[in-house]
């Protein structure tokens, strides 16, 4: 990609008489050098700016893999920004494919802007997108994550990549290899908002940053960790939050297990102690297969859904994204927005329901996977009996698993997976005497849906998935193929410019329905200030002839109480060090 940023420059200094044809709007000088960007047209027409694949780090290649990012060098002449830059080294075990794909030069960035607008028109709010994927795939370009529907709005919209998997999530628990690179890489592109911005119209005091999946949890991770301190002040978490399971990081000493088994897996040497040797080696691995022994580490179907989180840095705190397992006050302070879909656990169960031999294999190994998918696999093997039975009996009622009581299998999966969010507002509440938190539940299951993808089938979406939200955020029907033939209903539609309007609102005040907002056009969304959970329900599940937003009280009740009552006998699940009176509320 270096050498292709070379011939652009070039071509750009052969070419000039092109340039000065081109409009003035298009052209950007930011810290590092100029920039040219190319026009794109939203959904309604409107004409906007955008700057694809800018460099915010030099490529972590060679003695850089493995370590925190360095800022990028400056270049000399005009840099097309014009092109989907590639996507970081992954494999997409999701769509239950080996396949290696991106490349390790990768740390790149877009903007997406109205355009140039007056002096006297002021600065627009700043939204930066962390895509999810489990930090194992995904990626934040134009064809994953398109601007139109946000670009409608007066806002700045950044999007950009991380480093993925092992290359950006590998940790010996050591100084030699603390991990969170993929993290680190974010700090970095933050830091390039904080710096560039204004030279797109953006408002550097206005930043929100949101995403989804592993995206939100990154956001939450944002919010606690000292170094991304004063990089935004509004956060959204979609479907992704800490006190999820898979979010966490691991118990001390398991990331140090992860990397050693990485190594051999390799043919590098094994050693508990000298690390050092050990990443020298692993600097000279190909990335392909460092990526590719990934899969070493999924015991059944792809889980454990999450090999390689954040981990707690055994560092300085100055050099550590997170150095330690408590919440930061800071934290509390943050404007958040935070929910989930009605049927999370779809991204896992549609594909069983949808697949006859992977259905047969789940059955098959049911309490084997249990354990391993719900992260309980360390515990005695009295106490994952123990846990497995008290989910067979409140999800099943201790009967076999039938296509009656799907429903069930799907609200495992989505609880065990994802309600631990509930655990983290309990413990924001307790903290934070701000009304500043609102939580929503989006339940539309509109002409298309990402289980799809997931070996869902197109036939039945069954409900509303973990990541259909992204749906009626990012015109996705537009860029990517599976979709290409759907129509968007009338109602899809609605709730697209509904949902944008709500987060960009947030984006502007740190309130989603503002007093200005109509109040025929919106229900007021209430903070969250106590238990139940007042929430905002989006969407017109099934199709049926609901209002598109409401608010409703108490999210998941019964269902939360009870995982919090399994987290509460089994000591092991709770990693974060919360303060004992907020363990006896939960």
């Amino acid at each position: 990609m270096r050498m292709m940023i070379k011939i652009f420059i070039l071509f750009a200094l052969l070419c000039g008489f092109c340039l000065a044809r081109t409009s003035k709007d298009l052209k950007v000088r930011i810290d590092d050098g100029r920039i040219i960007g190319r026009y794109l047209t939203t959904e309604n027409g409107k004409t906007i700016r955008a700057f694809m694949g800018i460099p915010y780090a030099e490529p972590p290649i060679k003695n850089l893999r493995f370590k925190a990012p360095v800022k990028v060098k400056p270049w000399q002449g005009i840099l097309l920004a014009q092109q989907e830059p590639p996507m970081c080294m992954q494999a997409n075990v999701f769509i239950r494919e080996r396949k290696i794909e991106g490349q390790e030069d990768c740390l790149y960035l877009n903007v997406y802007a109205p355009p140039k607008r007056n002096k006297t028109e002021g600065k627009v709010p700043v939204l930066v997108w962390i895509h999810g994927g489990g930090w194992i795939n995904g990626h934040g370009g134009h064809s994953l994550y398109p601007p139109g529907y946000f670009l409608e709005h007066d806002v700045v919209l950044v999007t950009g990549n991380y480093r993925l998997g092992p290359l950006g999530f590998l940790s010996f628990e050591s100084e030699e290899c603390p991990g969170n690179f993929g993290m680190k890489d974010q700090v970095m592109l933050l830091k390039w908002v904080r710096m560039n911005i204004d030279k797109f119209g953006g408002d550097s005091n206005s930043v929100t940053i949101f995403g989804e999946s592993a995206g939100g949890a990154s956001v939450n991770y944002h919010m606690i960790s000292p170094m991304s301190k004063g990089l935004f002040d509004k956060a959204i978490s979609q479907s992704g939050a800490l006190m999820n399971i898979w979010a966490d990081p691991p118990r001390p000493g398991l990331a140090k297990m992860r990397g050693i088994r990485l190594s051999d897996k390799v043919g590098c040497p094994i050693s508990n102690t000298n690390f050092k040797l050990i990443v020298e080696c692993l600097r000279k691995v190909d990335g392909k297969k460092i990526t590719e022994a990934m899969f070493e580490f999924y015991e059944w179907d792809n889980d454990p859904v999450v090999p390689f989180p954040p981990v707690v840095e055994r560092i300085s705190e100055e050099e550590g994204f997170i150095s330690d397992y408590r919440f930061n006050k800071h934290s509390f302070d943050i404007p958040w927005i935070t929910g989930i879909t009605s049927d999370e656990g779809l991204f896992k169960t549609s594909a069983f329901f949808n697949n006859k031999k992977l259905m047969d294999d789940m059955k098959k190994n049911w309490d084997r996977l249990l354990p391993i998918t719900f992260y309980y696999d360390h515990f005695y093997a009295d106490e994952q009996r123990k846990i497995s039975e008290e989910l067979n009996e409140f999800y099943f009622n201790n009967e076999p698993f039938f296509e009656s009581n799907r429903e069930n299998l799907t609200n495992l999966w989505s609880d065990g997976l994802l309600i631990g969010f509930v655990e983290n507002l309990k413990y924001r509440l307790h903290n934070n005497l701000r009304d500043n938190t609102f939580v929503y539940q989006f339940s539309h299951k509109g002409s298309i849906s990402y289980t799809e993808i997931l070996q869902g089938g197109a036939e039945n979406f069954y409900g509303t998935s973990h990541g259909d939200l992204l749906l009626y955020l990012f015109p996705c029907h537009k860029t990517i193929p599976a979709f290409f033939s759907a129509i968007p209903e009338t109602d899809d539609k609605e709730v697209a410019r509904l949902m944008t309007k709500l987060w960009v609102n947030f984006a502007e005040t740190g309130n989603p329905t503002p007093e200005w907002s109509t109040a025929s056009e919106f229900p007021l969304w209430s903070p969250v200030r106590k238990f139940p959970l007042d929430y905002l329900s989006i969407g017109n599940k099934n199709g049926n002839s609901e209002k598109l937003l409401s608010m409703e009280r108490g999210l998941w009740d019964e269902r939360a109480e009870f995982w919090q009552k399994i987290r509460r006998e089994n000591p092991k699940f709770n990693i974060w060090d919360i303060d004992e009176n907020i363990k006896d509320e939960f």
